[in-house]
């Protein structure tokens, strides 16, 4: 691949094919590109990292540091497997198949989830080369098309609703096909999403394929509307910190940001000299947290920020003020 092509790889490593003992009938754990490597009818087992949930309908693409492969699956014929989410790193064994070009495993015999939160870096490439990395090599590898400024429709018009079961082209690019799957609805969904049309942006998604031939057809696939990336990945507040709950004792900070990142307080008496801090690791973009054990009717110098895998926003630190702690009785005499 070009060096123009950056690959973080993931944030846990995998190890390499691992053995099994000479006749306990075992089958040993293969790397994903192995794997690949056999003839459609083989059995295989990998280990590898889940890229999408249920936005997908009933495939789950799985990715290790080298290369990814399709899962599909009815979750009512396999228990366990609808609620497989991004994350999920999973050891999974299954007889592999080609349909229309793309490979993957069906029927699954059987998985087990090994952890969860682990999370996947994509395959950076810039929309001026976007199709050369549309290729069978990052076939169900997660991507990340850098610099896009629109998403037109076949027909050239560019798209500012989203709908589902439907193609698009980054940057109007024969052969940069982005393809929104209709089970992406909902507040998080794609369909009905607008994708950004005033900022350059980025689109991840999985790299997939369609092709009856077997040539071609290649397809990049977000998942949910977090996949156009906006602001450069970074979480970027787009509201200031307000105190919500306010009592004699504390109060909650809530924020938001552009793009889901962790919650970070930092807060004090002295504006330079915020000694106390809370985190929540959850990445989200509507922020809140509580602060509480604080003195009655004190102002608090309040610092608000974000992390992701991209980077951090900082706030500069605001004033809050606690509530005087009296309760007032309503009604008859105090």
């Amino acid at each position: 691949m070009n060096s123009l092509f950056l690959f973080a790889g993931l944030f846990t490593g995998f190890a390499s094919e691992t053995p099994s003992p000479p006749g306990t009938g075992i089958p040993p754990v293969l790397t994903v590109k192995a794997a690949r490597a056999l003839a459609p009818g083989s059995t295989v087992t990998i280990r590898a990292v889940v890229l999408n949930g249920p936005e997908m309908g009933n495939i789950r693409y799985v990715q290790d540091a080298d290369a990814g492969l399709a899962l599909y699956a009815q979750p009512a014929k396999t228990p366990g497997f609808g609620e497989l989410h991004a994350g999920d790193s999973i050891q999974v064994t299954g007889q592999l198949k080609v349909y229309n070009g793309l490979t993957e495993m069906d029927p699954i015999a059987s998985f087990h989830k090994l952890a969860s939160g682990v999370r996947v870096r994509a395959l950076q490439v810039p929309v001026e080369r976007a199709t050369e990395a549309f290729v069978e090599a990052n076939e169900s590898r997660l991507l990340e098309i850098k610099g896009v400024t629109r998403l037109t429709m076949p027909t050239g018009t560019v798209a500012t609703t989203l709908a589902g079961n439907s193609n698009y082209l980054l940057n109007g690019q024969v052969g940069g096909l982005v393809r929104i799957m209709a089970a992406s609805t909902g507040p998080e969904g794609l369909v009905d999403a607008t994708p950004p049309t005033s900022e350059a942006f980025d689109v991840r998604g999985v790299l997939s394929q369609f092709a009856p031939s077997g040539v071609g057809g290649y397809q990049l696939m977000p998942r949910l509307a977090t996949d156009m990336v906006r602001g450069g990945g970074l979480p970027r507040l787009t509201e200031e910190p307000v105190p919500v709950n306010v009592t004699g004792n504390g109060f909650t900070v809530v924020f938001s940001t552009l793009n889901p990142g962790d919650t970070r307080v930092r807060y004090g008496l002295d504006p330079k000299q915020l000694k106390d801090s809370q985190t929540d690791p959850t990445l989200t973009t509507r922020h809140s947290l509580p602060l509480t054990n604080l003195i009655p009717g004190t102002t608090y110098y309040v610092e608000v920020s974000s992390r992701n895998a991209t980077g951090t926003e900082t706030a500069s630190p605001v004033p809050f003020i606690t509530g005087s702690g009296k309760r007032v009785r309503l009604g008859g005499k105090n």
